[in-house]
């Protein structure tokens, strides 16, 4: 039945009434409603005081940080944290990789990490180069056991729950702020690590943040953080390239240092990396106008011993620290001396550690002419008393569980491999970046060989994405090899049998000419590296390991 025409012109005139009001109300009032214009900027942006923690690298130094210490590093961290966001509401707090490392890591998959930083407070975090140190599996069983976001962009895997689990970003509420935040991961992972088998790295950064931003922006986040895991280089190249991140927190490098990059719209991005081990927190405060960062500025927190401690993550976290140290705690041996595995020395020369580690290898596996370990295998970031040496230290010096493989090897190839160690020694006006050298934990600790180091000399650099050689580099000289006398000159074309650990001939650290080498010249002992150490220690002790010059410097 057709309406009255009286009616018909009565609604006519009413919604025409409701058009012109609305017209009205734009011109005079501003939009009636939060739209988003065609460019995906918010007419109404958001305005605040943003504060983001972070406190990368702590590789499982979560427990109590002395023999008279009742609470715990993580527990500190936690109160910390807590302090902090209650002053200000707008608190993320943001975990840029390498949660765990070693035997503790190795024993209980992560899972104790995992569960003491969430109930630390940690919001996201990204994945480090030490998730893969036991394989997929291990990974798996700490990551969907996470209970906060665990983010990368730029790594994909063949299991489906990992691939669903591993989230490219993610976006959190931090009071009425909405934040994105993206992982990314080191493009160079394969060389500090054997990417299993089921697992893709993608190495174009720069593509994967573009479009992990257009994807956050088209969401309508108000601020985008990069949480990643790589060189500062690589953080810097990426803040450069790309636009639209308000903000890097960064890790990997294990160093404390913030820098401010122009992006290619002009913007600014503030990078922060805040060193290692929980030695301390670091609070950046983004201060907002109109979804634009004005001001930042950045607070640094050292975490010891007075602080106040979190009894609740102290009494999580005990029961698994007591029992990991309770069977590893009796001594093997004694050294008379100290024994030097500080990061600083062993990545730059010749340390009685190094010496100690390799010259072990070389006189306990029989057959071996010359032993070669990567400084990066080499943990604890620390100078070992004298006094009594458990296993329990033994797993801090070297937490990965290596397995020593023997390889037959010419001179020349044993040269050239010098070569890329030297490369990892950076000089004033060497313009060799760091994606074509051995990055510092690749170099090598030795047995069995002499030589010189002449930095002023070309240095090895490759292109590794290609495989593609640039440089052999030409600062090793005056090389010799032991024999049961004297030393030698190396010859070139002669064999010896060198023996690595297995992460070295999967072409760890970069040395991909390792890899190279055929399968059939390669031999798995079988060995661990810690077992045999301490075997060696046992037998031996007393120790008092001298560094004898093996390594010069020109």
């Amino acid at each position: 039945m057709k309406e009255p025409a009286g009616l018909r012109t009565v609604a006519s005139l009413t919604l025409l009434l409701i058009f012109i009001l609305l017209i009205l109300s734009v011109l005079f009032f501003g939009p009636v409603f939060d739209v988003e214009t065609s460019g995906n900027e918010k007419i109404h942006e958001y305005s605040g005081d943003l504060r983001v923690l972070t406190t990368p690298d702590i590789h499982s130094h979560i427990f109590p940080m002395s023999d008279n210490d009742t609470g715990s590093r993580i527990g500190r961290i936690g109160t910390l944290a807590d302090t902090l966001g209650e002053e200000n509401e707008d608190t993320l707090y943001l975990f840029a990789g390498d949660l765990g490392e070693g035997g503790f890591y190795h024993m209980y998959s992560g899972i104790p990490e995992v569960k003491a930083y969430y109930m630390a407070g940690v919001d996201a975090a990204v994945l480090g180069n030490h998730a893969f140190d036991f394989g997929v599996s291990l990974l798996k069983l700490w990551v969907t056991n996470a209970s906060y976001p665990v983010l990368c962009a730029n790594v994909d895997f063949e299991d489906a729950i990992l691939n669903e689990t591993v989230k490219d970003y993610v976006i959190l509420d931090a009071g009425d702020a909405k934040v994105g935040v993206f992982g990314i991961i080191t493009p160079q992972l394969g060389k500090v690590v054997t990417i299993p088998e089921g697992v893709v790295l993608y190495g174009n950064t720069s593509v994967i943040a573009e479009s992990a931003i257009k994807e956050l922006e088209d969401k309508g986040v108000d601020v985008i953080i990069a949480l990643t895991h790589q060189y500062g280089d690589e953080d810097a190249g990426l803040a450069e390239s790309v636009s639209g991140i308000d903000l890097i927190i960064g890790g990997h490098d294990h160093l404390v240092w913030n820098k401010t990059v122009t992006a290619p719209d002009g913007g600014k991005t503030l990078i922060v990396h805040a060193g290692k081990y929980g030695e301390e927190t670091d609070s950046v405060c983004l201060k907002i106008e109109d979804g634009v960062v004005k001001e930042t500025s950045i607070e640094r927190y050292e975490i010891n011993e007075d602080l106040l401690d979190e009894n609740r993550i102290t009494s999580f976290i005990i029961p698994y620290y007591e029992n990991y140290t309770a069977s590893l705690s009796e001594p093997v041996g004694e050294t008379l001396i100290p024994l030097d595995a500080t990061y600083e020395d062993l990545r730059t020369g010749e340390t009685n550690a190094g010496d100690l580690v390799t010259d072990t290898v070389r006189e306990n596996v029989p057959g071996v002419d010359i032993a070669l370990i990567n400084s990066g295998s080499i943990r604890g970031d620390c100078t070992i008393p004298a006094g009594e040496i458990s296993y329990l230290t033994l797993e801090t010096l070297l937490p990965f569980e290596n397995i020593i493989v023997t390889i037959q090897m010419t001179g020349k190839e044993v040269k050239d491999t010098l070569e890329r160690s030297a490369s990892a020694i950076v000089v004033h006006g060497d313009d060799v970046g760091s994606e074509e050298r051995i990055a510092s934990g690749g170099f090598l600790q030795v047995s069995g060989i002499r030589f010189e180091i002449n930095t002023s000399e070309e240095s090895f650099s490759a292109d590794f994405d290609t495989n593609t050689l640039i440089s052999e580099g030409n600062r090793i000289g005056n090389l010799t090899v032991v024999t049961s006398e004297r030393f030698v000159p190396i010859d070139p074309g002669a064999v010896y049998i060198v023996a690595v650990n297995d992460y070295l001939a999967g072409g760890g650290d970069g040395y991909t000419n390792i890899k190279a080498i055929a399968d059939d010249k390669k031999w798995n002992t079988e060995i661990n590296l810690i077992n045999l150490l301490s075997g060696a220690i046992e037998k031996d002790s007393p120790i008092s390991p001298e560094t004898d010059g093996r390594i010069r410097f020109l």
